[in-house]
């Protein structure tokens, strides 16, 4: 759903729009002008293909932002926007190939050493 008809279908939304103040959950990421897989914003019709806040700011007329976006948690919101929960946050866990990388390399470092040694060695 492109951000136009999200903010309208917000303003429509039976409970959607919250009086006084209002806390927001969810993960505080920068602004994401570019990407270099990306196709490039169409703001005429809508398509952000990256989170460039200060085009989108602009593109919407909403003055001066702040650098930044929330991606909201999953918690349910009224009216049912912005859905959130969308975001993935998992750091790959690869310690055991790099423990055996390191020790597959500190052997053939040994290896090397100890074929140095016989060579020289035998060379004496």
């Amino acid at each position: 759903m492109d951000l136009c008809r999200a903010t309208s279908a917000i303003r429509r939304a039976p409970g959607g729009q919250i009086a006084g103040e209002v806390t927001v959950t969810g993960l505080l990421r920068l602004s994401e002008p570019k990407g270099g897989f990306l196709r490039s914003n169409d703001p005429a019709a809508g398509r952000w293909y990256s989170r460039d806040v200060e085009a989108i700011a602009r593109d919407k007329s909403l003055g001066d932002t702040e650098p930044y976006f929330i991606d909201a948690d999953a918690t349910a919101n009224p009216g049912g926007y912005p859905v959130g929960g969308l975001t993935v946050v998992q750091f790959r866990n690869s310690h055991l190939s790099y423990a055996i990388t390191w020790f597959a390399l500190a052997l053939l470092a040994l290896g090397a050493a100890v074929y140095c040694w016989r060579l020289r060695k035998a060379a004496s």
